[in-house]
């Protein structure tokens, strides 16, 4: 009796040991995060949930309607999305998805604070997987242009993968059958052959966005879309990172205030057998009189129809011009030498219009788009090969006003 007795003081032991073992990080080292007012204080995990404690101060208090990133705020008042999400880096799949918070609200509510006011309030997730040691924080997509997005990136916790508490197990004098045991010490190999389901291929895009003038750093926003999900990274230092199914192919819009918008793909083709991809963005700056080509804007051969596959470059630029609240663009549009010369007039003002009239739908102001037709008087190539004329019948966008 005393022999059980004490094996079941040493089981206990070993079960308090293992949850208390790497379960609780107080102040986590964060690599990078979007926005001063809010900490990550502890991560906590338990056997259901990720935990984070987070604090709110006001910091910026004097700046009346400034929204916060990754709280959403409109005055005074603030609240959580409810589609945020915890991500492994390199390993876009592995997401855990907000459960609850407390003493903040995650949906239409709102919580009013006083300058200088403490908000202390704790989000739920789904438990992050034992070994993952370093995660990033994602706010859920936002919902107008004037909301930011609440990232911290590179959260350091204690999260081992293997844990000790099996040590006790072996010292313990538990008696049992042995002929339960010889199927699983003898035939190890059959129990490693039951999951036969394949994973992803995992990788990492990392890079700098850069001023294409000065080549220095700077702050911007990388958006896509993954698994239904719509994902954006903003970066304050220029320095990005973004993890990757290499199985998928991807398409990125990256932007920062003041400057053209640029998008690029990533494929499985691309990886050439490996898993870190680095692409740097040079951005050019937003100045009357730039002229930018929008190569990716695609007609109905002969017609003004916009096809399908134009609406990536149409809305970036819608996306261009609600970052950038005061500009006026003038929508350009170029045809080939062949034909007749007036029609190819007439289709280039049509296309021009065409463009505009996309951006007027998703609520651009018109006052702020001038759409012109130059028909094949300004060529950029000679027109004496198919692709001489290719180049020649293209859109360009002009700044008119900053």
């Amino acid at each position: 009796m005393k022999i059980y007795s004490i094996i079941y003081v040493i089981a206990l032991s070993a079960l308090a040991f293992t949850e208390s073992w790497g379960q609780v990080t107080e102040s986590p080292r964060v690599e990078e995060r979007s926005v001063q007012d809010v900490t990550i204080k502890r991560v906590e995990l338990t056997d259901r949930y990720t935990i984070v404690h987070l604090q709110y101060v006001d910091r910026q208090r004097s700046v009346q309607g400034m929204p916060i990133p990754g709280m959403q705020r409109n005055g005074a008042t603030i609240w959580l999305d409810p589609e945020t999400r915890l991500y492994k880096p390199g390993e876009i799949n592995t997401k855990f998805k907000l459960i609850k918070a407390e003493n903040i609200p995650t949906k239409s509510q709102r919580m009013p604070v006083k300058g200088g006011q403490v908000v202390d309030f704790v989000a739920y997730f789904e438990r992050l997987s034992p070994g993952i040691e370093v995660f990033d924080f994602y706010e859920g997509r936002a919902t107008n242009p004037n909301e930011q997005t609440w990232n911290f990136y590179g959260i350091h916790i204690k999260n081992p993968k293997n844990k000790p508490a099996e040590k006790p197990v072996k010292v313990a004098p538990k008696p049992a059958p042995q002929a339960t045991e010889p199927q699983f010490i003898e035939n190890p190999d059959e129990v490693a052959e039951e999951p036969v389901v394949q994973k992803p291929i995992f990788g990492q895009l990392q890079g700098t966005i850069y001023d294409a003038l000065t080549k220095e750093p700077i702050p911007g926003v990388i958006q896509f879309s993954e698994a239904g999900d719509s994902l954006s990274v903003r970066t304050t230092s220029g320095a990005y990172r973004v993890g990757l199914d290499l199985t998928q192919a991807y398409t990125f819009r990256v932007g920062a205030k003041g400057y053209f918008g640029e998008a690029f793909t990533v494929s499985p083709a691309d990886s050439s057998g490996g898993q870190q991809f680095t692409k740097d963005l040079f951005l050019r700056p937003i100045k009357v009189g730039e002229s930018l080509a929008m190569s990716n804007i695609y007609f109905a051969t002969g017609k003004y129809s916009l096809l399908p596959e134009s609406t990536p470059g149409l809305e970036r630029l819608v996306q261009l011009m609600e970052e950038n609240h005061t500009m006026q663009i003038r929508i350009e549009g170029h045809t080939d030498n062949v034909g007749d010369f007036d029609k190819n007039l007439e289709l280039s003002r049509q296309r021009a219009e065409a463009v505009k009239d996309y951006m007027v739908q998703k609520g651009i102001d018109a006052s702020r788009i001038e759409a012109k037709g130059y028909g094949s008087t300004r060529p950029v190539a000679k027109d004496q090969s198919a692709e001489e004329r290719s180049r020649n019948r293209r859109v360009e966008l002009v700044i008119t006003q900053e």
